[in-house]
């Protein structure tokens, strides 16, 4: 893809632009009648926020967008079943430790329904 340095994009709330700066991640864009540039990411801000004036330019970003948006999905769903796995390993080392704790023969014994005999004293008077 050519650099979209210079390109002129629109968007909904600043107007009209021209992108002013372009890296891997993100774009600035120096809308007309605003001091400072407006920074946003790239290639995602082309799915909702800006459009490029060539058309054939605003299709390939789009395409690029949707294709992150795809590895951003996959990298979350991954990180939540990391989770979910750490989260399940956690709650079966605990029942197994419950499991172990109240098996019987474990432990001290333990005497049901047998307390000690205090012994009587013998003293009436």
């Amino acid at each position: 893809m050519k650099s979209l340095v210079n390109e002129t994009v629109s968007h909904d709330k600043f107007g009209t632009g021209k992108i002013v700066e372009e890296t891997a991640l993100k774009i600035r864009v120096q809308f007309f009648g605003t001091e400072q540039p407006k920074i946003f990411a790239f290639p995602i801000a082309f799915e909702k926020f800006l459009v490029l004036e060539d058309t054939n330019l605003q299709e390939e970003c789009r395409k690029l967008a949707q294709k992150k948006r795809e590895e951003l999905e996959q990298a979350e769903a991954e990180r939540l079943a990391k989770i979910r796995r750490i989260v399940d390993e956690n709650h079966r080392e605990r029942m197994e430790a419950l499991k172990k704790k109240r098996q019987p023969g474990r432990g001290r014994p333990k005497t049901i329904g047998t307390a000690a005999a205090e012994p009587k004293s013998d003293t009436k008077k």
